[in-house]
């Protein structure tokens, strides 16, 4: 199973050192799907809303995955 760092930002980078061992692509694409909603689940919400994203890179820093979730918030007039 390779090694994959998950780096994210929601206004602030965090840079992953540990790395989780995930079997293929899809695997993950799931795990980033979940980091993304717990993020945006956790994260407080501004006037206009939120966007999460998230860079997947292997062992050797190459980028594997790219990802963000938006919540877009409009008061109508």
């Amino acid at each position: 199973m390779p090694m994959v760092y998950v780096d994210t930002f929601d206004g602030v980078a965090t840079f992953d050192d540990v790395g989780i061992e995930l079997a293929d692509t899809s695997a993950i694409r799931d795990y980033v799907r979940s980091v993304l909603i717990n993020m945006l689940a956790t994260e407080r919400c501004g006037d206009d809303g939120l966007r999460c994203h998230a860079n997947v890179r292997d062992a050797s820093g190459r980028q594997v995955l790219a990802a963000s979730l938006v919540l877009t918030l409009t008061v109508p007039d």
